[in-house]
């Protein structure tokens, strides 16, 4: 669990596509509670890096094909963000498991936003899941990550109802602002120290202060 800093808490945010959720890091943590010291992409041409370049972050890209095998790319990019004093990392879109290698080098500091009320619909494509299965009810989980898909403890969630959606671009125009607002929230809180593990359930966290 990351322990709260004295001044702005150094962030990686790690990427893929847009940026979107970057961006409302960007804009709103940035340089205040926290600071994006790095962002890292399994994708040469995201968009996203573009956003970060923009505002004078640095960047760098992993690609699978790049590395022997994956465990070898986690190690390059743990060192590449240790190098830059990372304390918390955000998967902010990021297309690509973590192994537990690299989740070790960053020891409940790793957290990612899912477009799903976990445990309902892990994993890629969770809006499609969640319109096949027929829901009404949909939402954003912001999350610790371990060693599963999408299974660590629940940091926080907002739930909307959206009875006659029927397409996956109904539902993430619907999704974008609440994941906007949860995942700065939860880096705030975090930049506090203000997440603790409950002694007596460890998956659930609670918040103090």
């Amino acid at each position: 669990m990351v322990q709260r800093v004295q001044g702005r808490l150094p962030i990686a945010v790690l990427v893929s596509g847009t940026g979107t959720n970057l961006q409302a890091l960007l804009d709103t943590v940035h340089e205040h509670e926290a600071q994006v010291v790095a962002v890292a992409s399994s994708v040469a041409d995201a968009p996203a890096l573009q956003r970060a370049l923009e505002r004078g972050v640095p960047t760098a890209v992993f690609g699978r094909a790049e590395y022997e095998d994956r465990k070898a790319r986690d190690g390059a990019m743990a060192d590449w963000l240790q190098e830059r004093g990372v304390r918390l990392v955000v998967l902010a879109g990021y297309m690509e498991l973590l192994g537990e290698a690299f989740l070790c080098r960053f020891p409940g500091a790793v957290i990612n936003v899912h477009p799903s009320l976990l445990p309902a619909f892990p994993g890629l494509a969770a809006i499609e899941q969640a319109l096949a299965y027929g829901v009404k009810v949909f939402g954003v989980t912001v999350h610790f990550v371990d060693a599963g898909v999408d299974s660590g403890p629940v940091i926080s969630q907002r739930a909307v109802e959206l009875g006659d959606a029927q397409k996956p671009e109904e539902v993430l125009s619907a999704l974008r602002p609440i994941e906007h607002a949860l995942l700065p929230e939860a880096v705030r809180l975090l930049a506090r120290g203000a997440l603790r593990v409950d002694p007596e359930n460890r998956r659930r966290i609670a918040v103090e202060g």
